[in-house]
């Protein structure tokens, strides 16, 4: 009888491990599927552009896929960072109207504040959610930043880069920080900590850390126009005008050039 029911019991088990062999890899191919597909997308962002104008289909499918994978805790790490990225490189490069600008931003703001305070030592997740932040600031000016404490998260993230990693993004949290003294107004007791000069002590030590980022250039060149210290900031931008775009970066230093272009033509006549 001990024999007919361990044989029964056999024979019930068996086929459940089987099964189990047999779905459980397919399980996790469908739980990575999402996330590999949004990085599919992402690493074609830069595929059709127009310059610095990116075609909108490879950076939508990477945002969907993206944000399923999130949404279904697949990697939500690297899926909510990668939406970061892609939010940011939305925003920026398919020239949106200013509203939806906006609307891509808000949830940068958003996904950024739960991504940092569910991964507090994960300094990619603060530097994207502070880029995210910065051009929230941008859209929605500089004074709403300043007043909704927007400029003083952009601040304090900065500091918490540095802390973690003050080489990630070519010393870009210094670079975030330099944005931050910089661009923010200076409001009697309201807000008393921007300040130009800090802003250029900043970018000096990302310059020292990625002389070559065409970003750090670009920040130092303006922040040096704000001293009359126009022959230095010429150099740089006539500088930037002579780097190749980087091959991983083709639009954001493509966009650096342009930025440089302008500003040579607006303040030096070139």
């Amino acid at each position: 009888m001990t024999r007919g029911l361990s044989s029964r019991l056999s024979g019930i088990i068996f086929p459940i491990v089987l099964s189990i062999l047999v779905l459980f890899p397919q399980f996790l191919q469908a739980q990575n599927s999402a996330f590999e597909e949004g990085m599919k997308w992402y690493e074609q962002r830069a595929v059709e552009a127009d310059s610095f104008r990116a075609v909108p289909k490879y950076i939508d499918n990477a945002i969907n896929a993206f944000e399923k994978a999130y949404n279904q805790n697949q990697k939500p790490e690297q899926a909510g960072l990668f939406l970061l990225k892609s939010y940011y490189f939305k925003g920026m490069f398919l020239g949106l109207d200013e509203d939806r600008q906006k609307e891509i931003y808000d949830k940068g703001r958003d996904l950024g504040e739960k991504l940092a305070e569910r991964y507090p030592e994960a300094f990619e997740i603060k530097f994207w959610y502070a880029a995210n932040l910065g051009r929230w600031a941008k859209v929605h000016g500089f004074m709403a930043a300043a007043t909704s404490g927007v400029a003083k998260k952009v601040r304090n993230l900065g500091e918490e880069i540095i802390e973690l990693d003050e080489q990630y993004q070519g010393g870009g949290g210094y670079r975030i920080l330099a944005q931050a003294y910089f661009h923010t107004p200076k409001i009697p007791i309201l807000m008393g900590w921007p300040s130009d000069k800090k802003a250029l002590e900043l970018v000096k030590k990302a310059m020292k850390i990625a002389p070559g980022h065409p970003t750090n250039r670009l920040l130092f060149a303006e922040i040096l126009m704000s001293f009359d210290r126009n022959n230095e900031a010429r150099n740089h931008l006539e500088h930037i005008m002579k780097m190749e775009p980087r091959r991983d970066f083709l639009i954001p230093d493509r966009y650096v050039k342009y930025r440089a272009q302008k500003l040579l033509e607006q303040e030096f006549g070139m």
